[in-house]
């Protein structure tokens, strides 16, 4: 958080985060967080922003990155639904809560335009009753800083079933609740709801001859790269799309490198929580077959 919040600010934010969950729907709800131009955007999720600021530094050539810094995962251009989200008060709000709470909550939630936001990407067979009856039925959901490095690095070369971006993890809770209660409502309204595409997934080379981001494994260094669907440009990872994020590089504090990965959450397989792998065996042999004859010891 900021330091630049006033003292009424820090107390909503401060609110929001002790709410109960009686409190929390009492006085919150959500509303669709569209972004006001359409382009393609990037997501990084990184242990560290030197990969960051190694991908879109506009001084280097799309060749040179190619070689050093990233590598593509296939497959490239696949489409998504983006589900997007974020907190706003209830123009009735409970009354559980002082006038004051509200009014501090509010001071905090206009501090900016984007608010406090939740970005979900899913695949097109599925939809918000899916992705909550996932968590619920593995029992939480893991960031991506969490993992640990065996599912990382098996995941880091494919692409998530969902991805999830949230503004400040601390709300993450506080959006799963929210989300569980209007979610039928939620998935009858398209004004939250868009199709995408990911246009492509990036992630940072093992080797290099000439990059190296100290502190920091390699397969927790990645990027998204999507796109509205009917958008007509912007279609591969190229020069001109990386250049386009030269801002990124622009905003980065090489000397005080900082990490992204904790604001996100990646769901590759929907039969196990997030954290494992789901191991399927090939052929008809399991547990219950009955072992052929030779296999038995005499």
């Amino acid at each position: 958080m900021g330091d630049t919040l006033t003292a009424a600010q820090i107390k909503g934010y401060n609110t929001i985060l002790n709410l109960t969950d009686e409190e929390l729907i009492g006085a919150l709800c959500l509303e669709p967080a569209e972004y006001k131009k359409k382009t393609s955007r990037i997501y990084i999720s990184n242990e560290s922003d030197r990969f960051a600021a190694g991908l879109c530094d506009p001084r280097t050539s799309f060749e040179y990155k190619l070689n050093e810094i990233f590598q593509i995962v296939e497959p490239q251009n696949v489409e998504y639904k983006r589900f997007a989200v974020k907190l706003k008060v209830k123009n009735h709000p409970t009354k559980a809560l002082s006038k004051g709470d509200i009014n501090n909550i509010k001071a905090y939630l206009d501090t900016r335009e984007s608010g406090e936001y939740l970005n979900i990407f899913m695949k097109p067979d599925l939809d918000i009753s899916k992705f909550l009856n996932n968590v619920n039925r593995v029992g939480s959901i893991k960031s991506d800083k969490e993992i640990n490095d065996d599912v990382c690095q098996i995941n880091s070369e494919r692409i998530p079933r969902i991805l999830i971006f949230v503004s400040k993890p601390e709300f993450f809770r506080c959006f799963l609740k929210l989300l569980s209660f209007y979610s039928n409502s939620l998935e009858e309204s398209s004004s939250y709801c868009s199709r995408h595409v990911l246009t492509g997934k990036v992630i940072q080379r093992q080797e290099s001859d000439y990059m190296s981001i100290k502190e920091t494994e390699p397969h927790r260094n990645c990027a998204y790269f999507f796109r509205p669907f009917k958008l007509d440009h912007n279609k591969c990872i190229n020069d001109e799309l990386l250049k386009s994020f030269s801002n990124v590089y622009e905003n980065i504090e090489l000397r005080n490198p900082t990490s992204t990965h904790h604001q996100f959450y990646s769901i590759y397989d929907m039969d196990c929580a997030n954290d494992r792998i789901n191991i399927k065996t090939n052929g008809n042999l399991n547990e219950k077959d009955i072992l052929p004859e030779y296999s038995s010891i005499q």
